[in-house]
């Protein structure tokens, strides 16, 4: 029995030993997980210091508890949320002090730093008044010089509302910009916007919603204006005078009944049609003039009115006598500004493959029934201006056969156009003879519709019109060609260039 007790006395100190072993181990268990925690707590801050948007993120839990004190009742919009990440960039120098001392604390130290942290930030935000926006702007400013990545990070919601906003000339603008050009005229966006966040903090929610609009607006104006694209610029230029519309046609003294209908006449005062009917136009800048005329005006509905509604009112329109309604069609189009003109089709080479119409002018026919044609011709419609040939690239070369014509036309009080379809035509030569108000046609704008020609033909006609003074193109209505004329116009202006009706032009050409 003595032998069996004795190893139990024995036992009984090495049990006890046992129990310090094991709480040390636990306890240095306990400090290895503390210390890694706040470690990791210790890089997290860390990088706060480097990037304000992440130490933003990084406090953001705690800051929905000041937010009610600052909105009051209403619901914090998504201006408040900015509101809230404004005065946690300015206490992000702070949070870094906190941060070199939380690395040898515990766990718990470390939520008390945090809960402390978002307090201050609190009574701050509640204490501050107008003293606090001009803090702000230090701190801002400090933040600025110490952190040089902040201002990439701030002007990327600034880049994408000026992307959004700008016209659509300025985005080729921004392509070519330099990136460092860029972030020096975007950075302010961003600084006025917290500023005016901070001061709209003290106001209610409604307030801030009405405020907000202005201050998205101001930077992108300022940052855009430098670089203000050509055809923003162009637009902005002051047009010449605009004459909403012409008068209604006919006049009771400038028209004759006819077997034909109505047909031009000069009035027993003295008044001719040509400047009755035709578009007022004065130029005090006394600037070279340009006059475009869009040809077959009446054979399509949908070409005629876009024409009508596009282009602007100093284009001067020709309607085809073979149209429907025409009468219809000059009324609006006198109605939108346009003067208008009578085609005349005369016979082309290569007659009858090309045949220009049943009553067109022809070189084998008598005088008697050409000028017949003519006066079916002249009784279309009432309300133009003058007339141009339609082809006649024969008819125009032969002087017996187009003097007849034109001593009616100057009778009647009208202008002529001589389309020049022909570089051998004498229309324009006889018609000067004649003394009757003449224009030459310099280049047909479309003979190739396509955007590169077109442009090339409207920049051929502005050298023209700088030599000259005057030039002319004729075009025909096709979608390129009303596309390209529309936006050509507005560039005039700035040119130093201007837009004229056909009867603007009368008699300024030397005729060759």
């Amino acid at each position: 029995m003595a032998r069996n007790k004795s190893p139990k006395i024995n036992d009984a100190p090495a049990a006890k030993r046992k129990l310090p072993v094991l709480s040390s181990l636990y306890f240095l268990l306990v400090l290895a997980v503390a210390g890694a925690f706040g470690y990791g707590y210790y890089l997290q801050m860390g990088r706060n210091m480097d990037d304000p948007t992440a130490a933003s993120t990084a406090i953001t839990p705690p800051t929905p508890i000041a937010a009610p004190k600052k909105a009051g009742e209403n619901e914090a919009p998504e201006e408040h949320v900015e509101q809230q990440h404004v005065p946690e960039e300015k206490t992000t120098p702070h949070s870094a002090d906190a941060t070199d001392h939380s690395s040898a604390e515990s766990s718990s130290d470390e939520e008390s730093t945090l809960s402390s942290h978002s307090t201050k930030t609190a009574e701050e935000n509640e204490t501050s008044g107008q003293d606090s926006v001009e803090q702000a702007k230090e701190k801002i400013e400090d933040s600025q010089n110490e952190s040089p990545t902040a201002k990439e990070v701030e002007t990327q919601p600034t880049t994408k509302h000026d992307e959004k906003n700008e016209p659509k000339g300025s985005e080729t603008a921004e392509a070519h910009t330099p990136a460092k050009e860029v972030k020096a005229e975007t950075a302010p966006a961003p600084q006025e916007q917290k500023l005016q966040n901070i001061e709209d903090s003290k106001e209610d929610a409604p307030a801030t919603d009405k405020a907000s609009p202005k201050t998205e607006e101001e930077p992108v104006e300022q940052t855009s204006t430098p670089e203000e694209p050509k055809e923003v610029a162009e637009q902005a230029a002051p047009p010449p005078r605009q004459v909403s519309s012409l008068p209604p046609v006919p006049d009771p003294e400038l028209a004759a009944k006819s077997d034909y209908g109505l047909l031009p006449i000069i009035s027993p005062d003295g008044r001719l049609p040509w400047r009755v009917y035709g578009r007022p136009f004065d130029d005090p800048l006394a600037r070279p003039r340009i006059a475009i005329i869009i040809g077959d005006m009446g054979m399509s509905q949908f070409a005629t009115r876009s024409a009508i509604q596009n282009l602007p009112g100093e284009v001067t329109l020709s309607f085809n006598p073979y149209g429907r309604d025409l009468q219809n069609w000059v009324s609006q189009a006198r109605a939108a500004g346009h003067e208008t003109l009578l085609q005349l089709p005369m016979e082309p080479f290569k007659y009858p493959e090309n045949d220009p119409g049943p009553q067109s002018l022809l070189s084998g026919l008598t005088d008697k029934e050409n000028l017949t044609r003519l006066d079916w011709m002249l009784g279309r419609f009432t309300g133009y201006a003058g007339v141009t040939n339609q082809m006649g690239s024969k008819f125009t070369t032969s002087r017996d056969d187009i003097s007849p014509v034109l001593d009616v036309i100057k009778e009647r009080g009208l202008l002529f156009l001589d389309g020049r379809t022909s570089g051998r035509s004498v229309a324009g030569f006889v018609a000067k003879e004649k003394s009757i108000p003449v224009v030459i046609n310099n280049r047909f704008i479309d003979h190739r519709a396509d955007r590169a020609s077109i442009d090339q033909r409207l920049a051929e006609l502005e050298r023209i019109a700088r030599v000259t003074g005057v030039a002319v193109g004729v075009g025909y209505p096709y979608p390129v060609t009303l596309e390209r004329v529309s936006n050509w116009a507005k560039t005039l202006n700035r040119k130093g260039l201007v837009l004229s009706p056909l009867s603007a032009v009368a008699n300024r050409q030397e005729i060759e």
